[in-house]
């Protein structure tokens, strides 16, 4: 085919990658849009420029072109930049090909060049698209305010606090440990009128109680002994104008719940030493991970402050039990903590399949934490994760083994099983070669097979070949 320079020139103005070309010199020849884009640069600030040039201006810590220039060969490798006009620091996906002359010394290098968060989200873009073909889960949504709400319970949550955000009614957020009580607390006060406002956080397990008050409050100078000489102001006064939140509020002492009902009733708050009491405006919101009616009802809590606290319910419902944001959950944490560890990762679909079958006891704090363990203590050179370390593989504890006894191979609950060469991504492999097997054995047509799995039939043959099964062909 013969292209036209117009032709050419098009497809590389608008390709999604940074693209340049340099000579043997390091002389810049040619620097596309996105080139121009993720670097802040215009084009003509390239006209004249050299890699030496720029190493002498302090932006590049090293060059890949002197890498090609050495090796006589193509080179990838991650390449950082310093821009200390816009003061930040660029980590670049850079791949280098050079062409030679009829004499074999180089004559022109093709850069393409990307920033190693985008690299990384194609990536996982890709793996996630390949689990989705499976028909195992849907393609998650962007998320808001770092909301992920794949399940029909965070929906329907998000849609009611939506509305109410906009007011200033008292709001409860119950449920376990580790669901996200914080996040959306944070997402309230960004949808609401106060959001300019002061976000104040206390958490009422965290504190001891003798000090509790203080914080609450806020003393006058000599109001008690080691007060501050200027007193301080107590967090009460702090949320002024914005929203309060009291975390885990089942752990404040009844003394001083009969203080909070009396600021909530008065919108007045008087500092520790003090008789002067003072105006407040702030919108409260607390959250609990126990049973507080329970509570009430044991006489743990007081009931009028319940009432008082408890205009609006919000229960979030353990992870398990809405299993839709599992893997939009993983896959937010991957790309975050990509970006904070500056590397690429992905997931395998095994270790996706894992993770949507465990319970998640610690719920999305765990989950998160279980992410990141994965992303720094894989190799550098791992860029999709398929083996777990045993030592951060979920276990559960029964029904763990209730699932691994029913594949097939009762060796797989003897301690045995589990050697050296032991890996999730071994086993899952093992489990799916029997499985088409049997059903190669049963149905014979690879269509049926594909039907029964919700697989795409290209993917069904892949997997044969994969495996050395033999099929009768459609």
């Amino acid at each position: 085919m013969d292209y036209s320079y117009e032709f050419v020139t098009t497809v590389l103005e608008n390709i999604d990658l940074g693209i340049f070309v340099l000579d043997a010199k390091g002389n810049y020849l040619y620097v596309n849009n996105e080139y121009c884009n993720i670097l802040n640069r215009s084009r003509d600030s390239y006209i004249g420029m050299s890699i030496p040039k720029f190493k002498e201006q302090g932006y590049l810590t090293y060059s890949v072109w002197d890498i090609v220039m050495e090796k006589k060969a193509p080179v990838t490798t991650i390449v950082t930049i310093n821009d200390f006009i816009f003061n930040k620091i660029y980590h670049f996906l850079t791949t280098a090909t050079p062409t030679f002359n009829s004499d074999g010394s180089i004559k022109y290098i093709f850069f393409t060049q990307e920033p190693i968060e985008k690299t990384s989200k194609r990536v996982q873009a890709g793996i996630l698209n390949r689990h989705v073909i499976t028909g195992h889960i849907v393609n998650p949504k962007a998320k808001q305010f770092d909301i992920i709400a794949e399940s029909p319970q965070m929906k329907q949550l998000l849609e009611m606090l939506s509305h109410v955000s906009k007011t200033d009614a008292s709001i409860l957020i119950s449920g376990p440990s580790g669901v996200g009580k914080e996040v959306l607390t944070k997402y309230i006060h960004q949808t609401s009128l106060r959001k300019k406002n002061p976000f104040v956080v206390l958490n009422c397990a965290a504190i001891p109680e003798n000090l509790m008050e203080s914080e609450l409050y806020g003393y006058e100078k000599g109001a008690f002994s080691g007060a501050s000489s200027s007193g301080k102001e107590g967090l009460i006064e702090a949320a002024n104008g914005g929203t309060l939140f009291l975390d885990e509020i089942n752990s404040m002492p009844l003394g001083l719940q009969a203080k909070l009902l009396r600021v909530l009733e008065t919108k007045q708050v008087t500092r520790l030493g003090s008789i002067v009491p003072k105006k407040i405006d702030f919108r409260l919101i607390c959250a609990t991970n126990e049973d507080l009616p329970f509570l009430v009802s044991k006489k743990l809590f007081r009931s009028d402050l319940f009432y008082r606290i408890n205009v609006v319910s919000a229960y979030i419902p353990p992870l398990f039990e809405r299993k839709e944001d599992i893997i939009p959950l993983s896959l937010f944490y991957i790309q975050y903590f990509c970006e904070k560890y500056n590397c690429i990762k992905a997931l395998d679909e095994s270790i996706l399949n894992a993770i949507l079958s465990y319970e998640w006891p610690g719920n999305v704090r765990e989950l998160r934490n279980f992410i990141e363990r994965l992303i720094v203590s894989s190799p550098d050179t791992e860029l999709i994760i398929s083996t777990v370390p045993k030592e951060l593989l979920p276990q559960n504890e029964d029904k763990t083994n209730s699932t691994v006894s029913t594949t097939n191979t009762s060796s797989a609950t003897d301690s045995s099983y589990y050697d050296e060469t032991f890996s999730l991504s071994s086993y899952m492999d093992e489990c799916e070669k029997q499985l088409l097997s049997n059903l190669l054995e049963q149905y014979k047509s690879p269509s049926k097979i594909a039907q029964i799995l919700k697989l795409d039939l290209s993917n069904v043959y892949r997997k044969i070949k994969k495996h050395n099964l033999k099929s009768l062909k459609d």
